[in-house]
């Protein structure tokens, strides 16, 4: 049987027949490759396509059994063999005629096939032409020589396909083809079209149009066979110049090169019009068109998909914003609220607490002598409002200013006992500290060589010089910065001694030592005392006189009190509670950045000058911020 497959694989039962097959096969997507011959199901080869068929690659399009072809053949032979010797009795003159007008498929009675004919087809007409054109078997025919050598030719084009070809290429062809516009079932104006179109191609069968109902893959695979079409169509019969009508080899091979930039460019313009047939019907094929709609539609249905979420992300997004952003409003609210009312509660306990300190103020005023301020003060920057409120009230409650007096007396002596007490605590800490300290590490004493060394550098590196301590501590290897610092310090009013050669040490009494030691340097500078800002001495008001009140001595004590303290006069002038009470009416009425603020408050008390005020307010103030730290 004759056997032609393309693109898919026959069936089990149609190899298993013994008889040779013609196969027309493929490589799949890498394009179309011609293979046209007959195999016996034997050898290589066989299992080389067999192979093929087994993976898929090939497809069956056309089968014929050889019986079946014998039997189609004998019932055909005596019906074709009157037919064919009734047209030699009409014909056979024009068969002997010359040049290019002879029909070589009407002589071969193959005038129906023509290109469509098959090699079979061919050998079978021939066959059955000499049966009539022989001269030996055509002797009742008259016998025609001329006509048997017709035959021959036109059995020998015929069966030579580069001849076959170029005498194809004269057929009559109708080269136009549908345009874009033209209207009408798509099927039914390109398919003929491509039917045609097809009998140039070099690899047969060439695959069908198909119709709606055609796998996507299929209409895909026969478009890629017309993009990459490749057509045996000869364009010599259109040569411009005869070759035996040459004169000379140069002549000859010159209309050789004419003839061929001519049949190039045959061959690109047929090669165009192909492709622009396999655009035109792209673009216009339905089952294309419904293809690209459905991508276009998958392809937006995607897009509206990410847009849609990228618009749900940005509404949640904005929705997360405004959530974070209404909650930020709500705690700046609700710290403002918060501040408000702290600073209204505040607001409230600062004048509660200032009405209680004008009201103990008043009663101190009361007192006969009058109380000193700075005690009133103490009690007053002691105690806490409520403290000081119930002070207020139990003054209140007596009847004679004196055990009002008497009462502010007893909180002013313990508030002072107090302070006494946190004092000494404070100077035995701070002297058990300093112990600890010399103890856990005493100082290494200097030697020769390093107080040379740090005279020098302080010589080399002399006041205003940048990082002056850090280069004189680096001349001295064996010495922190902070020891050279101490060290020069403690030498500053004698620094010839102290960087002297030390003398050896005398012998005797301490003071003979320390006396060796100072030599004869004399203190030139007043002795300094402590004044207590804190109280006047004892047994004295603040105008001056006496007071006949046997209260403790006041003190006042501050962050890191001296050791000592001595009482001593203050040295302020002497203020009356009139004034002071005018003086801190002024100091709260008064715009604190006024440039003339110091005057208004002076012309305000009337008695005092604008120094005055100025030095009182400082001494208070001082006052004021040595008293806080006892609370």
């Amino acid at each position: 049987m004759s056997l032609v497959v393309s693109l898919s694989s026959p069936t089990a039962e149609e190899w298993k027949v013994d008889s040779a097959r013609e196969v027309h096969y493929t490589n799949g997507s890498l394009g179309w490759n011609e293979c046209n011959r007959s195999i016996e199901p034997i050898g290589k080869e066989f299992e080389l396509v067999w192979t093929k068929v087994q993976k898929g690659g090939v497809e069956i399009i056309g089968l014929v059994t050889a019986d079946s072809e014998e039997k189609k053949q004998d019932s055909n032979d005596d019906d074709n063999i009157d037919e064919l010797k009734e047209n030699y009795k009409t014909n056979h003159k024009e068969w002997t005629k010359t040049g290019k007008d002879v029909d070589h498929y009407k002589i071969m009675g193959l005038e129906n096939l023509r290109w469509k004919a098959t090699d079979n087809d061919i050998k079978l007409a021939y066959k059955k032409m000499i049966l009539v054109v022989h001269p030996d078997k055509n002797q009742d025919l008259g016998g025609n020589d001329e006509a048997f050598k017709a035959l021959v030719k036109s059995n020998n084009i015929l069966s030579d396909i580069k001849k076959r070809r170029a005498y194809d290429s004269t057929d009559p062809f109708d080269d136009d083809i549908p345009t874009a516009d033209e209207e009408g079932d798509f099927f039914e104006n390109f398919e003929p079209v491509f039917e045609s179109n097809s009998r140039w191609s070099n690899i047969q069968p060439v695959p069908k149009l198909g119709d709606m109902n055609t796998p996507y893959d299929k209409v895909v695979k026969f478009y890629n066979f017309w993009w990459s079409f490749k057509s045996w169509r000869d364009f010599t019969f259109e040569d411009d110049h005869d070759l035996d009508n040459a004169d000379s080899r140069e002549e000859k091979r010159w209309m050789e090169r004419e003839n061929e930039k001519k049949r190039v460019k045959q061959r690109k313009i047929e090669a165009s019009r192909i492709q622009d047939l396999a655009n035109i019907a792209y673009k216009k094929d339905p089952r294309i068109q419904k293809k690209l709609k459905e991508e276009d539609e998958k392809k937006n249905a995607h897009k509206n998909a990410k847009n849609e979420a990228k618009r749900k992300a940005q509404e949640e997004k904005e929705a997360a914003e405004k959530a974070e952003k209404e909650r930020v409003e709500a705690e700046e609210k609700k710290k403002k609220e918060e501040a408000e009312e702290k600073k209204r509660i505040k607001a409230e306990q600062t004048a509660l607490l200032k009405k209680g300190k004008i009201q103990f103020r008043t009663i101190c005023n009361s007192f006969q002598p009058p109380q000193k301020i700075e005690d009133v003060e103490l009690v007053i920057a002691t105690l806490d409002n409520l403290q000081l409120g119930d002070l207020t009230k139990e003054m209140e409650t007596k009847a004679n200013i004196a055990d009002q007096k008497a009462v502010f007396l007893v909180q002013l002596n313990a508030i002072q006992e107090k302070q006494r007490e946190a004092e000494r605590l404070y100077q035995e800490q701070r002297k058990a500290l300093l112990n600890n300290k010399k103890e856990a590490k005493p100082e290494r004493p200097w030697t020769e060589e390093e107080l040379h060394q740090l005279a020098k550098a302080i010589q080399k590196f002399p006041p205003g010089v940048t990082k002056r301590w850090e280069s004189v501590a680096a001349c001295i290897s064996t010495r922190s910065l902070k020891d050279v610092i101490a060290k020069a310090k403690s030498s500053q009013p004698t620094q010839q001694q102290a960087f002297a050669k030390p003398e050896a040490a005398p012998s005797g009494s301490d003071y003979d030592k320390l006396k060796a030691k100072v030599g004869n340097m004399e203190i030139k500078s007043e002795l300094s005392s402590k004044v207590d800002l804190g109280q006047y001495p004892v047994g004295t008001t603040s105008n001056g006189t006496e007071s006949t009140t046997t209260s403790a001595p006041s003190t006042v004590d501050t962050a890191k009190p001296a050791a000592k303290k001595e009482n001593t006069t203050t040295t302020t002038t002497e203020w009356s509670p009139e004034e002071q009470k005018l003086l801190e009416e002024a100091l709260q009425k008064v715009d604190k950045n006024a440039e003339d603020r110091w005057d208004q408050i002076a012309t305000r008390i009337g008695t005092k000058s604008k120094k005055d005020c100025v030095a009182r307010f400082k001494y208070l103030a001082t006052v004021v911020k040595n008293i806080q730290p006892a609370k």
